[in-house]
């Protein structure tokens, strides 16, 4: 089991290679850069560690210097990664919800205040471990870097399954890229959560029977990701994605630029009612328009 796990290790930095080709191939390549990012950084940090872990057979080298080197470098990539897969989830989500420009501005909104709260909780992390001398930079980092992946995997779950859910009426299909991509940091996610448990009860090691579990997932994902991109993609689906007449999401997103406009400014006095009753007010001018829209089409359908 060893064995296979150590082959496992080493051949990934060939399957992100391979993932990182078949990216290239397709038009997502100009578009995603932050994912473009990830790969190569995915790609140049796995090659970085898998020579830290045969080092020691390639020159003579303290053993303690070995695995001072590889902390370090392992946590620091394991930080940097989940920075790097919140803006790819950012960009897929973007990316999906271009047809309804004002529920993707919502959502990017929310990303960016996503970033800012975890940023200032990484702030008060960092500078309280400063400040108390019992915590170590090393458990520091550890800390910071498994927080910083547990929020980035929820999110990874909650944008896969609202694609999932909604892939259809945003006028794609379950062989898109971008689902591809969300399928893969979901399992990627998915598995951490279970396997980063399994390991906390058993004190697992880094060659043992969860990392070699863990290490066949994250096989398993690249190899998603290798065929989702060779796949050749629907014609429909490399122009602009049309949204059909009868989603919901439409009338979601009349929603979301009524309640964006600006209202005029008026003198501050008593209000005669409860605040949601304007929010309920716009919503009923929106499904209103809309049923007459319904109307009309089915009445010049009839006719």
């Amino acid at each position: 089991m060893i064995l296979a796990e150590k082959i496992l290790v080493y051949l990934e930095p060939l399957f992100i290679l391979i993932v990182l080709l078949a990216f290239s191939r397709g038009r997502y390549w100009k578009q995603l850069r932050a994912t473009k990012a990830y790969f190569i950084f995915h790609f140049a940090s796995t090659c970085v560690l898998s020579f830290l872990l045969t080092l020691p057979k390639l020159v003579r080298i303290s053993e303690m210097h070995i695995d001072y080197t590889y902390f370090y470098a392992y946590w620091g990539t394991y930080l940097i990664s989940a920075v790097l897969i919140f803006f790819v989830l950012r960009e897929i989500y973007g990316e999906l919800m271009k047809p309804l420009p004002e529920i993707r501005r919502l959502g990017m909104l929310a990303f960016r205040w996503i970033m800012v709260i975890s940023g200032v909780i990484g702030f008060v992390i960092a500078f309280s471990s400063v400040l108390i001398s019992s915590h170590s930079f090393a458990s520091m980092l550890i800390y910071l870097s498994q927080l910083c992946v547990r929020s980035v995997s929820i999110l990874e779950l909650c944008l896969l399954a609202f694609i999932a859910l909604t892939i259809r009426n945003l006028g794609r299909s379950f062989r898109s890229p971008l689902f591809g991509l969300a399928l893969g940091f979901g399992i990627d996610a998915a598995s951490e959560f279970v396997m980063t448990a399994i390991g906390q009860l058993r004190n697992a090691q880094i060659w043992s029977a969860p990392e070699f579990i863990l290490q066949i997932l994250t096989t398993c994902v690249l190899v998603t990701w290798i065929t989702y991109f060779l796949l050749p993609e629907r014609q429909e689906e490399r122009e602009i994605a049309i949204i059909p007449v009868q989603s919901p999401l439409i009338r979601w997103n009349d929603v979301a630029q009524a309640l964006g406009h600006s209202t005029p400014r008026v003198a501050m006095g008593a209000s005669s009612g409860f605040f949601l009753q304007d929010v309920e007010r716009v919503v009923d001018r929106v499904l209103a328009r809309n049923s007459q829209l319904d109307a009309a089409n089915s009445g010049t359908k009839a006719g």
